[in-house]
């Protein structure tokens, strides 16, 4: 059974493998080869969960981390679920215990950001009811230009 719960300090080397490999398999297929080789160059997530993890909710099952999701405001922000967990809800139910986080704190709204070399995440969230409202470009080096989505739910009333 999968349980939502708080992150945890001891889940950090973990999380990060997890958002690493949720990354790749996001956008290996997709995304342009120096894309992808900047950005496991940079070993972002090894910066980001040490700093980041208070504020994360993660999908365990039989003590295994499947995917993790963190709050900021009104923002949904790194949403990842692991390859193998991948198609069985755990993003699904994620997303909408952000939503809620969102909403406990007053917004009306929820909105997140998606890379353009990952459709399959933009599809996700086309199908759980986000709305594309907005699109900016992010200039990568050299001839390389990533498109950015922004996505909006609307959060009924509670």
């Amino acid at each position: 059974m999968v349980i939502l719960r708080l992150a945890r300090e001891t889940d950090v080397p973990e999380l990060i493998e997890l958002a690493r490999n949720s990354w790749l398999s996001g956008f290996a297929g997709t995304a342009p080869i120096s894309f992808v080789n900047e950005r496991l160059a940079r070993q972002f997530e090894q910066d980001w969960y040490p700093r980041h993890w208070p504020a994360m909710t993660v999908a365990e099952e039989e003590g295994i981390l499947l995917g993790v999701v963190q709050v900021e405001g009104d923002e949904i922000n790194g949403l990842w679920v692991a390859p193998a967990a991948q198609g069985r809800g755990v993003g699904t139910d994620l997303l909408r215990h952000a939503e809620q986080q969102v909403k406990a704190s007053g917004h009306s709204r929820a909105w997140l950001t998606c890379s353009g070399f990952n459709p399959r995440a933009a599809q996700f969230y086309l199908s759980r009811g986000y709305l594309e409202v907005g699109r900016t470009t992010k200039h990568r080096g050299g001839n390389l230009v990533e498109e950015i989505l922004t996505f909006e739910h609307r959060l009924g009333p509670g």
